[in-house]
């Protein structure tokens, strides 16, 4: 996996390419609590030439997007595999 990662004090942008397992799942869950702490409100995560998602990864993303959600912040997650975290 590789990410790329713009950002501002509003708003965190991350472009995913590669396989996603469950170790990049937990620290992409990890930085983005990170964000929030920092009190950034809105995280967009584009999935580029991202083929996989381990179940395991799957399910740790939509927790932490609910959760995040719970504490302000909008997460939203862009094409090529939004339909596997529907809002």
């Amino acid at each position: 996996m590789t990410l790329q990662i713009n950002s501002d004090e509003e708003k965190v942008d991350l472009l995913i390419d590669g396989d996603i397992y469950d170790e990049h799942a937990e620290f992409l869950r990890d930085m983005s609590f990170s964000y929030a702490r920092r009190g950034i409100k809105n995280l967009d995560i584009q999935f580029g030439s991202t083929y996989y998602i381990s179940s395991k990864g799957q399910q740790c993303l939509r927790v932490m997007r609910e959760a995040l959600g719970r504490q302000g912040m909008q997460v939203d997650f862009k094409p090529k595999l939004s339909s596997v975290f529907p809002r």
